[in-house]
Order: structure tokens, then C-alpha cells, then sequence
């Protein structure tokens, strides 16, 4: 067992910023300075970058880190900057890992291998502790996601990994299980940062004592999110709920056309191209584009 550390909270939404590409497919990095410019504009704390909403599985290691160099220099000081580095490779893993503290990252985070995958939360406590070893110097967050196939207790994780990976920090917790994000809270004596990662449960999370979010529709929708944290606070439940009933609509747009391909289309209401995803993800047409920016700006209120 090793001495854990103690980091702050992270309190505020956190973007997870599309990976722009260009007409012929290739990583747009100018775009990010359009992008960052709007986080901090719609006053989002800090940016995930390459996870799930960034296609980092579906970027080379050398994209990856190019996509974070550039993030680091439109945004360092202004976001804090998560770099999410998992991989199937271990080895990959690390790389990018070392790479994002080498660059001036604020903390890495993984989701686990999703084709070898640990079985027992003991062997995921290994693998995060070879990651997370691989950047001492930053926290790290363990990405806890459906979509991984690795469906294990988070609390009992959280149990298993405690002093013995020192620079864990906590969850981010795309589970829509509120009963195990209360407990992840309450595991270990509350001393792990649990941040929420379900846009469309987010007044539940608040409730239920969430404090920060990593979410996709943060990049394009901060603002009603600020509302409906400020009306739950001060116990505006019917404005709060009227919020979330606009995250519906924005998510239910997501569902009927495809989750990450949808959410690049919207991007466009702000005058950001983030391109097509990447296959085997499915690209839009340009009049499915064009209708799901048009359902967006009435959600919204642009004209």
C-alpha cells in the first residue's frame, strides 16, 4: 500500500470537445481554438479530451497527442484539461499517459481494454495502477462507462484501489445507476471525486450531491445547465425540471440520429465544422445536418 493523496473537487461542467476532421477525414486541429474560445465563453470549467465524444479509440496514438498539444495551448490555464489515454494497448495507454504530463495536462483519465477485460475490480485496480503510474504527478480519474462491458462494483473498485493506486482521484460516472454513484460518494469516507457523466439525469445527480459533470452536450448547451443547477440550489423545481425538459429534446435528437455524428452536426450553431466521425461510426447527410441544427436553434432559442 502506498500514501494516497488528497486532491480537490472538480465543481462545474466539464466539456468532452468533439475531434474535428477535415473533408478528408484528417484531424482538424485549428478548429480546437474555436472550440475552447466557446467553453470559456459559456463558462464550462475544464475539457475531456479524446474520450468518448472525441473518438479518441478511434485516433491514432500520434493524433491523440497532437490533439491534447493543441488543446494544452489554446486552453492551459483557462480549463482544466483532462486527457483520456485508454486504449486497448497497456502500452498506448501509458504513452499517452506520460505524454499528457510531460505537456502540462491537469490529469488523465482511461476507460478499461473493452476485448481482454479485467474480470474482478482486484485485476481493474492493477490495470488503472499501471496507467495512472505511468503520470504520478496528475490525478487520475477511472472512466466508468456501459459501453465498456466492464460492469463491476464501483464502490467495491473504489475499496480495492484505495492507497493502492496514490494518484486516483476518483469516477467519471457514465452509469445512469443513482444509487451507485451514492454510494461511490460514500465510499471511503467521501474522499473520491465521483463526477457525473449522464447529461439527461443531471438535476437527479445534483440532488444526489454531484458537484461536477463531464458531458458531450456541455459543448453546445452549457448555458440551460448553469440554469438548472442555479434553480435546483436554490429549489426552483419547476424550472429546473423545465431545463432538463429542454435536455430531453436535445438527447432525444442524439438518439434518432446517431449520438456523436449528431452532436458534430450541432456544433455548426455555434459556426464550429466538426466534420464527419470516423467509421465504423455512421456519417450524416447534409440534410440530416442541416435538420438537426435547425430542432437545436429552436431548442436553444438562436435565431
Amino acid at each position: 500500500m502506498t500514501a494516497r493523496r488528497t486532491y480537490k473537487k472538480l465543481d462545474g461542467l466539464i466539456a468532452a470537445p468533439f475531434t474535428a476532421f477535415d473533408r478528408k477525414g484528417a484531424v482538424n486541429l485549428g478548429m480546437i481554438k474555436k472550440q475552447a474560445a466557446l467553453l470559456i465563453k459559456h463558462g464550462v470549467i475544464g475539457a475531456y479530451v479524446c474520450g468518448t465524444t472525441g473518438e479518441g479509440v478511434s485516433c491514432s496514438v500520434a493524433e491523440r497527442k497532437a490533439v491534447l498539444e493543441e488543446w494544452a495551448a489554446q486552453a492551459s490555464g483557462r480549463l482544466f484539461l483532462i486527457a483520456h489515454v485508454g486504449a486497448l494497448s497497456l502500452g498506448d495507454a501509458r504513452e499517452l499517459a506520460a505524454h499528457a504530463q510531460r505537456i502540462g495536462a491537469d490529469a488523465t483519465a482511461a476507460v478499461p481494454a473493452s476485448f481482454f477485460k479485467p474480470g474482478t475490480v482486484e485485476t481493474l485496480a492493477e490495470y488503472v495502477g499501471a496507467i495512472a503510474s505511468a503520470a504520478p504527478g496528475l490525478p487520475f480519474y477511472y472512466y466508468h462507462t456501459t459501453m465498456s462491458g466492464v460492469n463491476l462494483s464501483m464502490p467495491k473498485f473504489l475499496e480495492a484501489a484505495d492507497g493502492r493506486v496514490p494518484n486516483l482521484a476518483g469516477l467519471k460516472f457514465n452509469s445512469p445507476d443513482l444509487y451507485e454513484f451514492q454510494n461511490c460518494v460514500r465510499a471511503c469516507g467521501g474522499r473520491y471525486d465521483i463526477v457525473w457523466g449522464v447529461d439527461e439525469s443531471y438535476a437527479g445527480a445534483i440532488v444526489l450531491g454531484a458537484r461536477a459533470a463531464i458531458g458531450s452536450t456541455y459543448n453546445y448547451a452549457a448555458p440551460i445547465y448553469h440554469g438548472i443547477r442555479k434553480d435546483v440550489e436554490k429549489g426552483d423545481f419547476e424550472a429546473a425540471r423545465a431545463g432538463m425538459a429542454k435536455v430531453c429534446r436535445i438527447v432525444d435528437i442524439l438518439f434518432r440520429y446517431g449520438g456523436v455524428a449528431a452532436g458534430k452536426a450541432m456544433m455548426a450553431v455555434h459556426g464550429i465544422e466538426a466534420g464527419d466521425v470516423r467509421l465504423p461510426l455512421k456519417a450524416l447527410t447534409a440534410a440530416e445536418k442541416r435538420a438537426i441544427a435547425a430542432e437545436l436553434r429552436g431548442i436553444l432559442e438562436i435565431e
